[in-house]
């Protein structure tokens, strides 16, 4: 069994895709060919060395893949840079720089653990899709704002598992492009938003279990359903069975905090301590997060509401914020009548 694994990070976040990659090297050992890809920016040599230590270690491959003719292409083909990076987007081009040899592919954002063998993820059927996707637990209101209905699916970029056959088949990179050029260039998340409106009816559903997202965990599965509601997600009962049989946790952001802050209150701490102590960043040192009143405010509630309550204040703080940074991006829209 072969599992090609890709990542796109920079020098910041080495020791967190080390821990990443450790946990996928310790639970599947029992794959015979495990090739790493990582999209690399600006990393440090150091860090160079130590991933190619944890690589070592379990016996298996490792390439860095240049990212400055990437960049040259993208900018060729008019896509922006968001912060002044083009790593937002890197992912979406992957077909320009990764071989032929590579059909299955999975792509792990670094904030990722993996706590399972991977052995469905190779052998699934993609059922003619180009990439299989698990969907977003925060996103309702959003999604709307991007023309899709509330009975849409809209995913999370996380995980993604890509069939580059039906990538470069369906021409995906080009389209995205195409759309950026002539349609619309900005969106709040960049890479999430293009592949759900340029790949809208291709994605193929993944399991919540291979992606794990910190509001399953934080709260209760009723008071999730009863906040942010069922329609276009998954069911009760598929989370549940999911929380029960995790295999990819996806801790992003919450309360202002990752689990590799000092003091944080992330569900998903614990799982992140665990792999870190297994990579080369075992030595890794964490401090607290740089926040600002409204998340230090937004965690004390956190830490002294009823859950039931905490998630209600939660919803509308996440979607005042993701209103403005879809504001924000409309101010750099290309096409004006959309």
């Amino acid at each position: 069994m072969k599992l090609d694994l890709l990542y796109q990070i920079n020098e910041k976040y080495a020791p967190y895709c080390g821990a990443s990659l450790a946990s996928v090297f310790e639970n599947n050992k029992h794959m015979e060919t495990i090739r790493v890809y990582i999209l690399g920016e600006k990393l440090s040599m150091t860090s160079e060395a130590r991933f190619r230590e944890l690589a070592a270690k379990y016996g298996r491959q490792l390439n860095f893949v240049k990212t400055e003719p990437l960049m040259i292409l993208m900018k060729k083909l008019g896509m922006p840079a968001y912060r002044g990076s083009y790593a937002a987007n890197m992912r979406l081009f992957l077909s320009y720089v990764i071989g032929d040899d590579v059909d299955r592919l999975l792509y792990l954002d670094a904030d990722t653990v993996v706590t399972g063998a991977l052995d469905e993820l190779v052998e699934m059927p993609m059922e003619g899709h180009p990439v299989a996707m698990a969907l977003d637990s925060l996103v309702r209101m959003h999604k709307e704002r991007l023309g899709f209905t509330g009975a849409d699916f809209y995913y999370n970029s996380g995980v993604i598992l890509f069939s580059m056959k039906e990538w470069r088949n369906r021409h995906c990179s080009e389209r995205i492009a195409n759309h950026v050029k002539n349609v619309r260039a900005w969106y709040p998340s960049p890479d999430q938003d293009l592949l759900n409106v340029v790949l809208k009816g291709e994605i193929l559903k993944l399991s919540p279990r291979y992606n794990i997202q910190p509001i399953y965990l934080a709260f209760g599965v009723k008071d999730y359903f009863r906040t942010f509601g069922a329609r276009g997600f998954y069911s009760q009962k598929e989370v549940q069975m999911a929380i029960s049989d995790p295999c990819i946790y996806h801790f992003f952001r919450f309360v202002g905090e990752f689990p590799w802050h000092k003091g944080n209150v992330h569900p998903d701490n614990d799982v992140f301590d665990k792999y870190i102590a297994l990579s080369p960043w075992k030595d890794y040192v964490k401090i607290p997060a740089d926040t600002g009143l409204v998340l230090k405010f937004e965690k004390v509630l956190y830490e002294h509401c009823p859950k039931q309550i905490f998630i209600k204040i939660f919803r509308i703080a996440y979607e005042q914020f993701i209103y403005k940074a879809n504001k924000d991006s409309m101010r750099h829209k290309i096409n004006k009548t959309m």
